[in-house]
């Protein structure tokens, strides 16, 4: 992650995509994760907001497996053959729209298309926001269905 004029926020959740993917490939405790991300990088873990990674952290490694379950339904793909960082994107974005509520669900669209660019292969994008999308519109469908009808509100 290059450009360090990104918001707290936006940096907390690139951090979290980094730990929830070591976590998927070496699952440790989410102090011991935080340790590994400043560790990697101090410089950007400083300019992070830390209560919003560690509340991504906690929430994503408590409820990894049935974060991504919610995306069955939408989803050909079996969660196996779901890339490890599109897994970390997806489930962050779950979390959120499930339990982040002052967060405006397509800022969380947002975001999670955001870091699948970032991080992800190249359509990992198109995958990852037409997931995020029809989940929003089934956890917080009277909110989405709000935004739709008013594209002029800010977002």
């Amino acid at each position: 992650m290059r450009n360090t004029k990104l918001s707290p926020r936006r940096i907390s959740r690139s951090l979290a995509v980094q730990g929830i993917y070591h976590f998927q490939t070496n699952p440790k405790s989410v102090s011991e994760i935080e340790d590994y991300l400043q560790n990697s990088n101090d410089e950007l873990f400083a300019k992070a907001n830390y209560d919003l990674l560690h509340s991504l952290l906690d929430m994503v490694t408590s409820n990894f497996i049935p974060s991504l379950e919610l995306y069955a339904n939408y989803s050909s793909r079996k969660l196996e053959e779901i890339q490890p960082i599109e897994k970390a994107v997806l489930a962050i974005a779950a979390v959120e729209l499930k339990y982040s509520l002052e967060v405006p669900a397509p800022v969380i669209i947002n975001e999670a298309i955001e870091l699948a660019k970032l991080y992800g292969g190249e359509d990992s994008f198109k995958f990852v926001n037409g997931l995020v999308d029809k989940l929003a519109n089934e956890i917080r469908q009277n909110e989405m269905e709000y935004f739709r009808n008013n594209p002029r509100v800010r977002k």
